[in-house]
Formats: C-alpha cells, sequence, structure tokens
C-alpha cells in the first residue's frame, strides 16, 4: 500500500460512509443534476463545517470576502470564530469565546506560542494561509491528539506531493483592494517518485484603512514569508521531509501605544513516516521542530514618538517533536496512540526608553535580553475508533500531560528566581455517533474533558494560579441530502478554575463558569445553479462565583448568502448580523482582551462574482461593507489610541477587492 493510497482510506468511520450515503440519494436524480449536486462550489462563502465538531478548509480556494492576509483573519469566516482586532492584521482568533492558549494553534505540526507580553503576536500573526494546502480544526474537547483543547485545536498543514513521474506544477494568486492592499502568493513543486522540492512565497502589504465614519485607523501593515520544502520517498512506504521556514512582518496597531516592527520567525522541521511495519502496525510518524520568533515592538518606525522614544525586544524559542503510531490490534478497531513535547524558553529586553532624537533608540538592538521563564510539556494519549454496527460507531480518547513552569526573573508573577512549578493534567473524550438508514443523517453525541496549565502570560500575573478544567457535553447532526447539506452543533459545559483576567488586565484568578451555545451551518440547494446558505453562531457565558457575565463573551451572530454558479462563472450576496452584548463585565477578560463596554448590534452585505478564464485560472472580485457600515466587533482590546473617532476601533469601511489565482 502507497502512502497515498493509505492517506485516501484512513479517515474516521462517518468519512468513509458519508460518500456512500451521498452516492445513493443521488442515484435517484437525474445524471446532469447529480453531478451538479456532488460537485463543491467554485467560491467559499464560509468554511462550513464536515461534522458538527470538524472543519476541514482550502485556504487556496477563492472565497467571497477579501482573501485573507493571515491565519487570524482567515479563521474569521468559520462559523464560532471572532476575531480581536489590533490594527490591520495580526488580530487573535477566538472560538466560542475562547481564545490564547485555550485554542492550539499549530504550523506544519509545530507550535509557535509567540512572545510579546501584550500579545501583539498570537500564533497566527506568523501564518499565510495560501502558504498551506488545507487547515484542519476541530472544536471543543473532541480529541486527544493535539494537546489539552478546551476550546479545540487549528492545524495550518502541508501535505506531501505524490510523483509517479518527473513532474513540476505550481500555484500563484495575486489579490489587489482599497488601501492600497497587495497580496502574492506563489508554490513551486518539482520531484519524481524519489522525492520532491518545494518553494513557497508570499507578500502581503496594505495602508491604514478608513472605516465607515471616514476615519483612519492606524493599521498599515506589511508581510513577508518564505519556505523551502525537500522530501524523499525512498520506497512506497518511507517518506523523510525536512522544512525551513522564514517570516518578518511590521505592522500599526491602533489600540495601544506602541506598533509590532519585527516580527521575525525562523523554523526548522525534520519529520517522517513508515507504513505496513507489521499486519497490526500500519503507521509510524515521528517529527521534531524548532521555532524561534523574534519580536520588537516600538512607537517610533511607524508613528510619532512624541518626547519619549520606546522600543522593547522579545524572544521566545520552542523546541518539539511528536512520535505517533496507527495500529489495528483487533477486527475493526484503529487505535492512534503517541507522545508529543514542546519546550520553550522567553526572553525579554524590558522597556528601552530614549530622550530626544527617537531615532536613538535604534540603538535598542543591540541591548540585552535575559530570561524570563521556561515551559516544558511532555504529552502521551490514546484514541481507537470502534464499529458498534454497520452504520455506528464509538470513539474515545485519554491524554495525560506533565507541565513543568520555571521562574528565570525575580518577581515573574510574584515568584522567586529559580522557583518551579510541576502539574500534571488528564483530557478525554467519548464520542458515539450512528448514520440513520432511512434519512441521510447522521448524530452524534460526545463528553469531553480539557485540563490545561496556565500559560506564560497568566503566569506572569499568578505564577502558582490553578489549572483549568473544562467538561462539555456535545450533540448535533449532519445532514447530507441532495438539496439540504449541513450541520447543527449544540453544547453545554461546565469550568472549574477558569482563568480570569481582571483588575483591568493586571490580575488572575480562578472562578468557577458554565458555557452553552449553540453552531449551524445548512445550505440549501434551490436550483442546479442557485443556492442558499446560512450559519448561526450562539454562545452564552457565566462566571458562577461572581454571579456575573464571563467577560469575553460574542454576541449572537448569523448570515445569510445567495450564491449563483453555472458554467465557470459565479455572483452571490452576504448578509452578515450580529446582536447587541450587553452582558459583560467591565475591566475582565483574557490575556487578549477586556470588557470595556457594552457593544450595538450591527449588520453588513458584502457582493462577489468571478468567471474561470482559463482552465487553470480563476479571477474572483468583490464588495465588502457594501453600504459602508460603520461598526466595531464586540471582541477586542477597545481602547483605541491613534486614529479613530471613537474608543473601540472600527472595522473597515467599503472594501473593493479583486483576485486572480492560477495552477500550472
Amino acid at each position: 500500500m502507497t502512502i497515498r493510497e493509505y492517506r485516501m482510506i484512513h479517515k474516521p468511520y462517518w468519512r468513509r460512509t458519508t460518500p456512500v450515503l451521498t452516492a445513493t440519494l443521488l442515484a435517484g436524480t437525474t445524471p446532469a443534476l447529480a453531478q451538479t449536486m456532488a460537485l463543491e462550489p467554485l467560491v467559499v462563502t464560509t468554511s462550513s463545517m464536515d461534522t458538527p465538531y470538524e472543519v476541514t478548509s482550502d485556504p487556496r480556494k477563492p472565497h467571497a470576502s477579501l482573501p485573507a492576509q493571515d491565519g487570524g483573519a482567515y479563521l474569521e469566516s468559520v462559523t464560532g470564530f471572532n476575531v480581536s482586532r489590533k490594527g490591520g492584521t495580526s488580530g487573535e482568533p477566538v472560538l466560542r469565546g475562547l481564545g490564547g492558549s485555550r485554542l492550539n494553534i499549530s504550523a506544519s505540526g509545530g507550535a509557535i506560542p509567540g512572545g510579546c507580553p501584550s500579545r501583539m503576536d498570537p500564533p497566527t500573526a506568523y501564518i499565510f494561509p495560501q502558504s498551506y494546502d488545507r487547515i484542519e480544526i476541530t472544536k471543543g474537547p473532541q480529541s486527544v491528539r493535539y494537546g489539552p483543547a478546551t476550546a479545540g485545536s487549528v492545524r495550518f498543514e502541508r501535505d506531501a506531493p505524490d510523483f509517479t513521474a518527473a513532474t513540476t506544477r505550481g500555484f500563484a494568486s495575486f489579490t489587489a483592494g482599497s488601501h492600497a492592499r497587495n497580496d502574492m502568493a506563489t508554490d513551486i513543486t518539482t520531484g519524481d517518485d524519489s522525492g520532491y522540492a518545494r518553494f513557497i512565497g508570499t507578500l502581503s502589504s496594505q495602508d491604514d484603512y478608513e472605516d465607515g465614519g471616514g476615519d483612519t485607523v492606524h493599521s498599515a501593515h506589511e508581510r513577508w514569508s518564505t519556505s523551502a520544502i525537500a522530501g524523499w520517498t525512498t520506497g512506497d512506504d518511507t517518506e523523510v521531509e525536512f522544512s525551513y521556514d522564514r517570516s518578518n512582518a511590521e505592522a500599526a496597531y491602533d489600540d495601544r501605544g506602541m506598533d509590532g516592527t519585527d516580527f521575525d520567525r525562523t523554523s526548522y522541521r525534520l519529520s517522517g513516516t513508515q507504513e505496513n511495519l507489521t499486519s497490526w502496525l500500519k503507521r509510524v510518524e515521528a517529527s521534531a521542530y524548532y521555532n524561534n520568533v523574534d519580536h520588537v515592538m516600538d512607537n517610533f518606525r511607524l508613528r510619532d514618538p512624541g518626547q519619549m522614544a520606546m522600543a522593547r525586544i522579545v524572544e521566545r524559542t520552542t523546541l518539539g517533536g511528536r512520535l505517533a503510531a496507527d495500529m489495528a490490534l483487533f477486527s475493526g478497531m484503529d487505535v492512534h496512540a503517541g507522545m508529543d513535547f514542546a519546550t520553550n524558553e522567553h526572553a525579554d529586553s524590558g522597556p528601552l526608553m530614549g530622550m530626544g532624537n527617537p531615532l536613538a533608540g535604534a540603538r535598542f538592538r543591540n541591548a540585552p535580553t535575559p530570561d524570563t521563564a521556561e515551559f516544558s510539556d511532555l504529552g502521551v494519549f490514546a484514541d481507537m475508533e470502534q464499529p458498534i454496527s454497520d452504520t455506528s460507531w464509538l470513539t474515545l480518547g485519554l491524554r495525560g500531560d506533565y507541565h513543568e513552569a520555571e521562574a528565570l526573573e525575580a518577581d515573574f508573577g510574584d515568584a522567586n528566581r529559580g522557583q518551579s512549578d510541576h502539574r500534571t493534567q488528564w483530557s478525554g473524550f467519548g464520542r458515539y455517533e450512528v448514520a440513520l438508514q432511512e434519512l441521510p443523517v447522521t448524530l452524534y453525541t460526545g463528553l469531553g474533558r480539557s485540563e490545561r496549565a496556565p500559560d506564560f502570560w497568566e503566569r506572569e500575573r499568578d505564577f502558582g494560579i490553578g489549572n483549568e478544567t473544562l467538561t462539555q457535553a456535545d450533540v448535533g447532526l449532519t445532514m447530507d441530502h441532495r438539496r439540504v447539506q449541513g450541520t447543527v452543533a449544540l453544547f453545554y459545559g461546565w469550568y472549574d478554575d477558569y482563568i480570569l483576567i481582571t483588575n483591568q488586565g493586571d490580575s488572575a484568578r480562578n472562578v468557577d463558569a458554565v458555557t452553552r451555545g449553540l453552531e449551524a451551518d445548512v445550505t440549501v440547494t434551490l436550483t442546479p445553479s442557485l443556492s442558499l446558505s446560512s450559519s448561526l453562531a450562539w454562545t452564552r457565558s457565566t462566571n458562577d462565583t461572581d454571579n456575573e457575565p464571563l467577560a469575553q463573551t460574542p454576541p449572537l451572530e448569523g448570515t445569510l448568502g445567495l450564491d449563483y454558479e453555472q458554467a465557470g462563472y459565479t455572483a452571490g450576496i452576504q448578509w452578515r448580523g450580529v446582536a447587541r452584548q450587553d452582558r459583560v463585565d467591565e475591566g475582565s477578560g483574557t490575556i487578549y482582551s477586556l470588557d470595556t463596554r457594552e457593544t450595538p448590534g450591527f449588520a453588513t452585505v458584502s457582493l462577489h462574482g468571478g468567471m474561470q478564464l482559463f482552465e487553470r485560472t480563476r479571477l474572483s472580485a468583490g464588495i465588502d461593507n457594501v453600504f459602508d457600515r460603520e461598526y466595531a466587533e464586540h471582541i477586542q482590546k477597545g481602547t483605541a489610541d491613534l486614529g479613530a473617532s471613537s474608543e473601540p476601533i472600527n472595522e473597515p469601511g467599503r472594501i473593493l477587492w479583486a483576485n486572480l489565482t492560477t495552477e500550472f
């Protein structure tokens, strides 16, 4: 069995059965209609859920809105996600009101924890979506493979190419838009059946944007990334791959007194897979990675510093790896088990100040960056999938993590220099799924538990703060009818020792809380060329300890879209509505945002269209915020320092954009 064949068949049970159900349903339609119904859309309005708890998305497929310039902006199109805006880029992604370390984010299997004490650089700040082949999202504690996952996990992945003969192929994308938006991405791969070489490059830039009221928001940015990958296939069952990633950026931030003027990332990764070792040991994978983040913030390169030039340098170096295996221990049972580890060290120059000429601050690059804290994590996990009948199956998972933190400077979260803390966390889940025989519906119910240790930002406020545990029940359904496709998910969870940031961001403490919510994605095929899509996301969370709303909970929101596709031409309109949020706890929140105010509801409309120019070349264009509405999202730090006419950071006004994508 080749590696490519293994990838095609080794899928969760529901993925193997859904195509059969779909084919059965389509058999009763006309051949032309069946072909139309089976095709994926040319333009993606939103990244819809594959199941109520899982999403797989192609970041290179044309979207109905302005192509995303970083990982956070891309996730904003997925139901249940919000982004905490800072400026024009590097926003913090939030799932069901949970972000930061509650949402595990990895790039090609490696963690990028970021280093800025003020969260200028979340992991997605170092990710350009179109440099990856797919994005995989697991919602809630429904997996143990990728670390403790309170909110879930997001994996930006690249696929190894499969060549049977000498071949060169590529991808290129160009985007232009309002406010001098300019994006370019290219991916060229060459190889044969013995190996391959791949080069990926991206560039993105934009000037300050204007909000719907005509006010300029301090938000200009420029980003670039390069990746070089080499792989060797030493037979049908063996692959080895080495990759090198380098990127940098600068970004103006309207919500604080300094800008991010360096987001310098260097990454190396070595991985290997071996398949068909024995009749029961189907696959073994191993990987090791190194990530270094060198981040600089200052107030003189992208703005006028006034009388005082300020700068700060932070670094974070992460070493990690993973060893896992797929096994068939018993008849019909698939087992995936392994271990992962990561160790990272944080260093910080502290505030650097210079009077008079702000350019004197350029000497800050020679300033020492003493170590602040060191963290290490070792996890062991296993999950198994067992069919119960031809139409039902059970999935179970268990994970144990050993966490160690050490303060390397005096008074880090009130800890002494050299003080360490050791903890063990347990996570697990169980899920039962059944495909109804008489209806094109799959039902599931699950119970999950995720326990995580406090992260750098939480320990900086209180080194000894307790672990956070979420226990959550989920139920949902997937429908795959020839005219109606979609998913619906309901969840209810209770937190033991939720880590709440308080006192205007200066303190942290544990509270008990509950959360519940609903998410839905539904598409109705009206005619072979016309479809109606909709989504809904609602979360309500309460701090039981203080009898207050849990801070930084997003409001109810929904979308409604009408899309036309015929003979390579597409057109569509999308409406997005967000309700008022008056359940706030002012001065409390998370490591990236605080509640500062109630927020009014709003609605926006966007238009998009496209055409297939050639067999592999597509032109897309659109208008976002057609009516130039002035509005701000609820999830944000909410204290604008520059440009904006009101306290919250408003979203962009009307934006015109066009994108040209080609494959060769």
